[in-house]
């Protein structure tokens, strides 16, 4: 068990004492740390109440002093706070640190927390008769992400002006590290690029090639960027998604790479071909039901291996599960729409997560897709940057020719720019799309 006195080292009467007494001080001085503290961030009782009180003017704006907030609490029979307000502000002649010590309360908070999980993971260890060491390292990730997401709070995302300017137009390697393109003339020229932190859904009815084209825009970052992608497929399997991939830089039909594959063939294959497959720095993972947690942790670990990430492609939404499993669906795949574009934005790195249509579309004359059509939409459509539609009308009426190999691209979102369709070929048999 965890003695209460090893927590004497990690909190800090002085630095809440300061706080408050700043807050109360100086009202204004609350703008400072608001993105960050809050009252659990406290070790005392006593200064989470002050501090709720503090909170509950600060949201009123409202002024407030030691009286007012004297007022607002009603139990002061075992404790006077009046006196003990007057003794701290007493100690605090200027607010000027407020955010030094608001750090060490939310640090010392930070090290309790994870004091606290590591002494409850021991005593699961130490104490189970049958150890589950996929249990346990699902209750570390979760309470790891969830300190590095309190940790995270204390970045000041605030940015001056000039300062973004300088980082826009006088980074010579902007562009480079935070842009890609698809890979595809006419669908560039609608969106004209994929931004660092934005959230692309590609969606469609199945058989439409949701998946190939994907993986055509992974390909073609990986090759022409040399960037590490990384492809989280919990519908195929790893073999699967290989053949895909092999089968459009090959240009050969995938029944064929299935059947023939082998050392004797592999040799007689382009060189150039195989150069690119090789060179590819596209890895493909294919454990079922992925919380964005999970997703978190393997992506940072490749961030820290290859010092970064090109794309990350989901396959698809619908199929990840819940850090908070709920009866309705709805709000799961909203939360985790929601988590996958906080995760584009903390990483700056471009998502690609692949999405269902419900089957209202089939019952339409026009069945080309609709943002409404989305399946279990929840917010999706107000988390995602741009929504990619596949329509492919051979599906629906075989026998006219002109439409054979013909996708349509539907541009149905773009929250920095235009909307538009794009037409590609797209040759199911190998996986691939082209310009048209």
């Amino acid at each position: 068990m965890l003695k209460k006195n090893i927590l004497r080292n990690f909190y800090s009467i002085h630095s809440e004492q300061y706080v408050l007494a700043s807050l109360i001080l100086y009202n204004n001085s609350w703008n400072d740390i608001y993105y960050f503290l809050n009252i659990g961030n406290f070790f005392f009782k006593n200064h989470q109440i002050i501090f709720s009180i503090i909170l509950e003017f600060l949201n009123l704006n409202i002024n407030f002093d030691i009286y007012s907030i004297c007022n607002r609490i009603k139990v002061c029979s075992k404790f006077n706070f009046l006196n003990y307000l007057n003794y701290i502000l007493q100690k605090t002649p200027n607010p000027y640190n407020i955010v030094y010590y608001a750090h060490i309360i939310h640090n010392t908070y930070l090290l309790r927390k994870i004091l606290l999980f590591s002494n409850n993971i021991i005593n699961n260890i130490l104490n189970s008769e049958k150890i589950n060491i996929n249990e346990i390292l699902y209750v570390i990730e979760l309470n790891v992400f969830d300190i590095v997401k309190d940790y995270l709070k204390e970045k000041n995302n605030s940015y001056l002006l000039s300062g973004i300017f300088n980082e826009y137009f006088l980074n010579k390697n902007f562009f480079k590290n935070f842009y890609i393109s698809t890979g595809f003339k006419d669908l560039d020229n609608i969106i004209k690029r994929i931004s660092g932190g934005d959230l692309l859904i590609v969606a469609g009815r199945p058989s439409m090639g949701k998946t190939s084209l994907s993986l055509n825009i992974a390909k073609h970052v990986s090759d022409k960027y040399n960037l590490p992608v990384i492809i989280f497929s919990m519908e195929m399997s790893s073999n699967q998604i290989l053949l895909k991939i092999l089968s459009c830089i090959l240009n050969e039909d995938q029944d064929f790479i299935n059947e023939s594959l082998n050392s004797e063939i592999l040799n007689n294959f382009n060189k150039n071909c195989l150069k690119i497959i090789y060179s590819l720095k596209i890895f493909i993972d294919e454990t079922v039901n992925l919380n964005i947690m999970q997703i978190y942790t393997k992506c940072k670990f490749l961030i820290k291996e290859y010092g970064s990430l090109g794309l990350i492609v989901i396959d698809y939404l619908q199929l990840m599960s819940s850090i908070n499993p709920t009866q309705n669906r709805v709000l799961e795949i909203s939360e985790i729409s929601r988590s996958l574009k906080c995760l584009a934005k903390e990483l700056n790195i471009p998502i690609i997560a692949i999405s269902q249509l419900n089957r209202n579309l089939e019952s339409r004359t026009n069945k080309r897709p609709l943002i409404s059509d989305l399946r279990e939409s929840g917010s999706i459509e107000q988390d995602a940057d741009i929504i990619l539609f596949i329509y492919r009308d051979e599906i629906y009426d075989s026998k006219n020719l002109l439409n054979k190999n013909v996708a349509e691209i539907i541009v149905g979102k773009h929250r920095n720019g235009s909307i538009g369709t794009a037409s590609l070929y797209f040759f199911d048999n190998k996986s691939k799309f082209s310009d048209f």
